[in-house]
């Protein structure tokens, strides 16, 4: 008898991810559509594998929050778990926020924004991906509530932190509401963590948190 022709092995094609992630439509996006009801509007820029994001949607089930992240593997998981958890009041896109923030609309739509240990690039080469600096800040500034919005940011990174108070002290669209010599305040009051907070908090490692309201 001839001899049995070994099993033909076969590598599973690659998932997609991209395109599998929520994206947002072409042109101005009207944030409000973007999540049902009437609640207030809270945006969280790049939210990694979510925690915070199903957290603060739990904690503030009359708001409405809006979850952006670059990494569509992550925006895909995170939505699906959304969903599966029936959160209806929260949506997890995939998109570079730098591309779509310009095209959030109307002004003075969002209540809070969130920014949870940005930027870890420490090259000057990699300066251009950084998200905190002063274009994304004027976007935010025309988003938020005159009076009443906020801008909360944490970092594990010091310097970071300070280089952030500097940008809002000298933006002229803010208010800091920390320290006033480091303009940080202690607390994150807002009833969710993201994965990387709780790492550092299970470490007992520092927290820098920046809270500013729209002037």
């Amino acid at each position: 008898m001839p001899p049995e022709t070994p099993p033909t092995r076969t590598t599973p094609p690659p998932i997609r991810y991209q395109d599998m992630a929520p994206t947002f439509p072409e042109g101005e996006i009207d944030v409000g559509a973007l999540v049902p009801g009437d609640g207030p509007i809270e945006l969280e820029i790049g939210f990694g594998r979510g925690a915070f994001l199903i957290g603060r949607a739990v904690a503030a089930p009359a708001s409405r929050v809006i979850g952006v992240e670059i990494k569509s593997k992550w925006a895909h998981l995170v939505e699906q778990r959304r969903i599966t958890l029936g959160l209806t009041n929260a949506r997890a896109f995939g998109a570079d926020i730098r591309e779509v923030l310009p095209r959030f609309r109307p002004d003075a739509s969002l209540a809070r924004v969130f920014v949870h240990f940005p930027d870890p690039w420490w090259k000057k080469r990699h300066a251009k991906r950084r998200v905190l600096e002063d274009t994304l800040l004027d976007e935010v500034a025309r988003l938020l509530t005159p009076g009443t919005g906020e801008l909360f940011v944490q970092t594990d990174v010091e310097d970071r932190a300070s280089e952030l108070v500097a940008l809002l002290r000298a933006h002229g669209a803010y208010r800091l509401s920390g320290d006033a010599t480091s303009g940080l305040v202690s607390e994150n009051t807002y009833g969710a963590r993201s994965n990387r907070e709780a790492r550092a908090a299970a470490d007992n490692l520092p927290v820098f948190r920046v809270l500013a309201t729209r002037a």
